[in-house]
């Protein structure tokens, strides 16, 4: 399986050399030799990667936000990409036109595909022409969409509706990227990689925003259609209100999670992790490729990064896995989130026992000074009490993540990440549950 990853690079044959390839098409004409061929590498989580862009052209903040987008949804099992370019009839000082499109195209996504999500990244660019030109992506559920011959008339309706321009369809524009399909990833990456040239943007006046994403998770389904308990946070600035026991009672029945269980003092997790066994973590039946069992190691993930609070990365390198497939694979389960609620847990943990503080470290195998300063952590305050609310309440429903949530109410990242999670998937824990635990 070829593939674009520069870690695990491997010897193209003559052949290869000279006819390249990319996503797909074989250049016919010697422009596009050069203009699709990798110039440079970036390096995101941990792993290189070939881009378009040379290193000097390359925009790193666009770069990051494009390859974040890409590896939330990666989560997911499978996933449609389709790339779109959007021309505009008259040049404008703002990107209001993305919202009136996004506005229209919302709507009809969630008419014709209601079950699925709608996540999206754009870039501005400036050109020769007076107008200026947006690049976009617009990836859905691949569980319930595989070819985007619909999905193009949608989106060609509303761009004319709400702009008054014209649409472009790049050829073989799109990607339909299934679980472990690391081939097909690694070329929507590389192509899409595209949109963070710095050339284009340097002319477009400081000010201007140059890029856009965002995620939109299908809503659950409604058991009943009577009105929803959660109630919309009050503004920082105001008083906000004690809420009564069946508006907590609504909330935690609307956001229970398969976690929940040890917070309620129905279940408890175990001190010391079990070794897992090669059967339970590899395929014997493929030895020569030693192909690892992921329905295995997610469960496995799961169990150790709960214990003993294991990053991504470094389950990694502790079971020699390709790292790209271990974010690929255990995003869908928790990820770097469950980091979190290992020490909400430790804290849980040790407030209902009777050890003192090194007593407790030392029966269950914590580090020392990491966890002297977990555990005594104190309760967030009253401030950042009340954007935990209101995140989980308006914006992480509505897929919004901790990072589009403080560029909207200018707050550190940061600090915010110590009380507000990014959580994968609603279901995996009731975030009010935890709260008090942060």
């Amino acid at each position: 399986m070829s593939n674009h990853l520069i870690n695990q690079v491997t010897k193209p044959s003559v052949s290869q050399e000279s006819i390249p390839v990319f996503n797909n098409i074989t250049p016919s004409k010697p422009g596009n030799l050069v203009e699709y061929q990798p110039k440079g590498t970036f390096v995101f989580k941990e792993v290189m990667w070939s881009v378009l862009p040379e290193k000097r052209d390359q925009d790193t903040k666009i770069m990051k936000r494009i390859f974040g987008a890409v590896d939330k949804v990666s989560a997911m099992s499978r996933f449609l990409a389709v790339r779109y370019d959007f021309r505009l009839p008259a040049y404008s000082t703002d990107n209001h036109v993305m919202d009136n499109f996004h506005n229209l195209l919302f709507r009809q996504l969630g008419k014709y595909y209601p079950k699925s999500f709608i996540s999206y990244l754009w870039v501005r660019e400036q050109g020769s022409g007076e107008a200026q030109h947006y690049h976009y992506l617009l990836m859905l559920d691949g569980n319930y969409i595989r070819y985007p011959n619909k999905l193009n008339t949608i989106v060609r309706h509303c761009w004319e509706q709400a702009a008054g321009g014209s649409i472009w369809f790049p050829e073989n524009g799109y990607y339909f990227v299934a679980e472990n399909d690391l081939n097909t990833y690694t070329k929507l990456m590389l192509r899409v990689s595209y949109l963070g040239k710095r050339r284009t943007k340097e002319s477009i006046d400081k000010g201007i925003k140059l890029v856009g994403s965002g995620m939109r998770k299908p809503r659950p389904a409604a058991p009943s259609r009577q009105k929803s308990a959660v109630t919309p946070c009050k503004p920082i600035n105001q008083k906000v209100e004690t809420k009564t026991n069946d508006q907590d009672m609504a909330l935690k029945s609307t956001y229970s999670g398969m976690l929940d269980k040890y917070f309620l003092g129905k279940a408890r997790l175990p001190a010391v992790l079990r070794k897992r066994s090669s059967y339970e973590l590899y395929d014997e039946n493929k030895w020569w490729c030693n192909s690892p069992r992921w329905p295995g190691h997610r469960h496995n993930y799961v169990l150790e990064a709960l214990i003993t609070g294991i990053s991504l990365s470094d389950y990694a390198r502790k079971y020699k896995l390709n790292p790209v497939r271990v974010y690929a694979n255990c995003r869908r389960v928790g990820g770097q989130s469950l980091k979190i609620i290992h020490w909400a847990w430790h804290r849980y943990c040790f407030q209902q026992s009777t050890s003192t503080l090194d007593n407790y470290i030392h029966s269950h195998r914590l580090h020392k000074k990491t966890a002297k300063k977990q555990l005594r952590r104190k309760p967030m305050s009253s401030h950042w009490s009340q954007h935990f609310d209101r995140y989980y309440q308006q914006y992480w429903p509505k897929g919004w993540s901790v990072a589009d949530y403080c560029r909207e109410h200018t707050l550190v990242p940061s600090t915010a990440r110590r009380y507000i999670v990014d959580f994968p998937f609603i279901g995996l824990i009731d975030p009010f549950l935890l709260k008090q635990w942060l």
